[in-house]
């Protein structure tokens, strides 16, 4: 309860510095607005923000769930076919030296300025943090497990379903909320390059426009989807891994 009322507290004590801030300079102003500007706007724009956010959150969704899709697709075949694990890791790791971001106008080039560009980049940021978190979860299996199921002469499917998967939980977990996180920057960034509507086109046209308002309430409604997909994994991770939940709550 006393945390509750000091996070009260601090809030209301920056929205009134803010207020008088943006209120007494006229620089502040320009840049950051005052929240009862920003206020006003949303209540003026709430449909077109809301639409907006409504389209980048589906974009980063989608981005998520296609990279959670083909990171786990890649880890089934190198479990399946252990050289391959040897030789896409190199691979992989390789293109994490590429800037991302300037992959952009490529996929808007090549995918149209539709949604189908933003999903693609929003699944190619998430990928990586995914399939290696993945990657540690499997590396950390105690060799005494993997000498067990050589013994009992376990088949793939089982090995994958009963021990892989369960085993590496704790870091897919992980990876999935930090890739939740970089859904949204991959939406945005796309959306920066070419978009009809979504909060990164917001976010661009309020800097042409010089609209602070705008580019507060983008950035303010962007860090709620960012938090709102972590809640939805954080939820889910506290359903599927009950087993390891607990043991942390309890240290």
């Amino acid at each position: 309860m006393k945390k509750t009322l000091m996070y009260i507290l601090l809030i209301t004590i920056i929205l009134l510095l803010w207020e008088y801030g943006g209120s007494a300079n006229n620089n502040v102003r320009m840049l950051i607005s005052t929240p009862s500007l920003c206020y006003e706007y949303f209540l003026q724009n709430s449909n077109n923000l809301l639409v907006a956010t409504c389209v980048t959150l589906l974009q980063s969704f989608l981005g998520l769930l296609t990279a959670t899709v083909i990171a786990f697709f890649i880890m089934v075949l190198c479990f399946r076919f252990k050289p391959f694990f040897d030789i896409i890791l190199p691979f992989l790791l390789t293109t994490q030296v590429i800037p991302l971001i300037t992959l952009a106008p490529f996929f808007i080039l090549w995918l149209g300025i539709g949604s189908s560009s933003k999903i693609a980049m929003s699944a190619l940021i998430s990928f990586y943090p995914i399939f290696l978190n993945f990657t540690t979860g499997y590396n950390s299996i105690s060799k005494n497990i993997f000498n067990l199921l050589d013994i009992y002469n376990t088949n793939v499917f089982t090995r994958i379903t009963k021990v892989y998967f369960p085993l590496s939980l704790p870091n897919i977990f992980t990876g999935l909320k930090l890739a939740a996180t970089l859904s949204i920057v991959g939406s945005i960034i796309a959306e920066f390059s070419g978009s009809k509507i979504g909060l990164g086109r917001n976010l661009l046209m309020a800097a042409i426009r010089i609209e602070p308002e705008l580019m507060v309430l983008s950035v303010f409604l962007s860090a709620l989807l960012g938090g709102f997909l972590f809640g939805t994994i954080f939820m889910l991770e506290k359903n599927f891994g009950k087993w390891y939940v607990k043991d942390r709550q309890i240290q």
